[in-house]
């Protein structure tokens, strides 16, 4: 078989050595992660001559590669490998003994039965990236022959590992910043309308006293006075402060809502009987800190709901990924929500539709009494 050397010859040097650190796609905190590794494939592609690339990520368990982008794949094959297994033919294994390897394309052509893997795609390449000594993913490279790299080329492909491995590591940590803030902030409004509220209270409290002292003297006057006060300082103090303190004070945690989830359905666990399954298909979807916000507040209340009204035994959560569209999606088989007619689980759906509106979401609910509930949030591909 013909197996020609991949070497750099008149290829510019590796990106430590002319400055692509500037050039190469500079991190930004609200940048879309495919975005900058899409610009790193483009450049390596270029420089290496191949004919399309990859870049899979370690999931978070440590399991999984999953698809954070791709250049010159046909879609069909960026659908059955946007997650694969972590010992997934040399992508596993570069990614467990930390080298470069290299092979033909037959596993690849068996796995997906594509005809992409044919006369004109012949060779892989896999470059694990690493952070710090900790692999965090792999590069791959697809050449129309298999190729035996040299020396200089594996110099410069590590070169462009690194770069990318320090680059999602700095938009990693952007984002769990930006997330800190933010939700320091939402707290420092909640115990700013915690302060006002006790203030209020305090207030409300000790005109109670005089209430108290004017009733048993029969000072009708000042009865009516103090009435008022207090009345006043409970419109002041409760008609607007439930809402606020539940839009800005978060829960969220700050590695992410895919985490947040995870450990809101292990607590629900804990404190109810009811089997809980969460499907999460896709892997770090790419929302904005709003957004991840008021989709963790609605899928919280919908849990709660389940658990406090529905009597059901089994619940699942499944977020899913179709045309562009992000949709979470909350079912059960309980006694469905024709049965609940408490007001405080109307004001309940309220809010989760008002959160849905405030990002652009849509919440679709679909009930039957004795059936269950299957509750829907879809939010549409960023404009």
């Amino acid at each position: 078989m013909n197996n020609p050397r991949f070497n750099v010859g008149t290829t510019p040097p590796p990106p430590a050595q002319r400055g692509l650190e500037v050039d190469l796609f500079p991190v930004e905190p609200d940048k879309p992660l495919e975005t900058l590794l899409n610009g790193f494939l483009k450049t390596i592609l270029r420089m290496t001559g191949a004919r399309a690339g990859a870049i899979r990520l370690l999931s978070r368990d440590d399991m999984e590669l999953y698809l954070g982008a791709s250049i010159g794949l046909p879609s069909e094959i960026v659908h059955c490998e946007s997650q694969v297994s972590l010992h997934c033919g040399i992508c596993g294994t570069a990614v467990q003994d930390g080298l470069i390897h290299s092979t033909d394309t037959a596993y690849c052509a068996q796995r997906t039965d594509s005809a992409f893997f044919g006369p004109s795609c012949q060779g892989l390449v896999a470059v694990p990236l690493d952070f710090r000594g900790k692999c965090i993913g792999v590069l791959n490279l697809f050449f129309e022959q298999n190729r035996v790299m040299g020396e200089d080329a594996e110099q410069m492909l590590r070169s462009y590992a690194e770069l990318i491995g320090l680059s999602l590591e700095n938009a990693r940590l952007s984002r769990e910043n930006q997330r800190m803030n933010l939700i320091a902030e939402r707290q420092a409004i909640a115990n700013e309308i915690h302060d006002t509220l006790s203030q209020n209270l305090f207030y409300g409290r000790l005109r109670m006293s005089v209430l108290s002292e004017a009733v048993r003297a029969g000072n009708g006057e000042l009865v009516q006075k103090c009435l008022g006060d207090i009345s006043d300082a409970l419109d002041s103090g409760q008609k607007s402060v439930r809402e606020l303190i539940t839009h800005f004070r978060s829960q969220m945690d700050p590695l992410g809502l895919h985490h947040a989830l995870k450990m809101l359905i292990d607590g629900l666990k804990v404190r109810s009987s009811i089997t809980f399954e969460y499907s999460h298909p896709i892997a770090h979807p790419e929302l904005t800190l709003e957004q991840e916000l008021q989709v963790f507040h609605v899928i919280r209340e919908a849990l709660n709901n389940i658990v406090l009204h529905s009597k059901a035994t089994q619940a699942r959560l499944v977020a899913t990924h179709d045309g562009g569209v992000l949709k979470f999606q909350i079912t059960d088989n309980g006694m469905g929500m024709s049965s609940i007619a408490s007001p405080a689980g109307h004001y309940g759906l309220t809010i989760m539709h008002e959160r849905a509106k405030r990002i652009g979401a849509t919440l679709d609910i679909h009930s039957a009494e004795g059936v269950g509930t299957q509750i829907t949030l879809s939010l549409p591909p960023a404009s």
